[in-house]
């Protein structure tokens, strides 16, 4: 499946892979194996009527699902099917918005602003907009500026969510992108916050350090394999033992 997710990103195609399990043993899984899929934790496969593994299904750009089975039968025609009329990522990664609405006329360039991940033109210009007390779409303005806001939220609320779990690495990451992408805004101050309470915070630079040091060993791992490598996994837990860091590279050296 991530060789499909490579080939056909840039059209559309997003992998997601469902699990029964707690996140915890989801985290570990992927630390041991290198997954850079999304995986949805506690998911209830059985939902989904997935009786037995591996299973997979396709769905296509209208929500329907076009395909079930085991994904090594799984061929590259059928994603191509399924992927016409899906929209594709923008360019702004994560901050990148797949608006609900439809929004053209005087709206149009601040939809593709938000589509594009640059939320705080985009919302500068929807209020702009607003203060025109002759602007004719006035409703469909304030929809796409609680899409918007709603969307900062949601990132804001998943960035503490890592934060809280000792993921420093991610949470900083979107917490420098909402910082920077709403620069001027109010939007902007959760961010910043945030971040001046990780640089003051040594618990919290030891994570970001030991997080370095454990991605320094992951690579390691590609280019010497497992066993050249376990010098740096060592260091890893010997320096930062108590963070989050610490406790993967200790895990991985239980696998050996």
């Amino acid at each position: 499946m991530t060789e499909l997710r490579d080939e056909f990103e840039k059209e559309g195609l997003v992998v997601i892979a469902l699990s029964d399990e707690k996140p915890e043993l989801i985290s570990d899984y992927i630390d041991k194996h290198g997954l850079t899929v999304a995986i949805a934790a506690e998911a209830k496969t059985s939902k989904y009527r997935v009786k037995g593994i591996p299973a997979a299904c396709l769905v296509d750009a209208e929500g329907k699902v076009v395909w079930f089975g085991d994904p090594r039968g799984l061929s590259k025609g059928k994603v191509k099917s399924a992927l016409k009329g899906a929209k594709k990522p923008g360019k702004g990664g994560f901050l990148s918005m797949n608006l609900q609405g439809e929004y053209d006329g005087g709206l149009k360039k601040a939809a593709a602003s938000a589509e594009k991940g640059d939320l705080g033109k985009a919302l500068s210009a929807t209020r702009k907009l607003l203060t025109d007390e002759d602007f004719g779409e006035r409703s469909l303005a304030e929809e796409l500026e609680a899409e918007i806001t709603a969307y900062v939220s949601l990132l804001q609320s998943q960035a503490d969510t890592f934060l809280a779990s000792r993921e420093v690495v991610t949470a900083v990451k979107i917490f420098d992108a909402l910082a920077g992408t709403l620069k001027g805004l109010d939007e902007s101050k959760p961010a910043k916050e945030a971040l001046d309470k990780i640089k003051q915070d040594d618990g919290l630079q030891d994570e970001l350090k030991a997080a370095e040091l454990l991605a320094k060993a992951n690579d390691s791992v590609e280019r010497l394999g497992k066993k050249k490598s376990v010098k740096k996994f060592e260091a890893v837990v010997k320096k930062f033992p108590d963070t989050k860091a610490g406790e993967r590279a200790k895990k991985f050296l239980k696998t050996l």
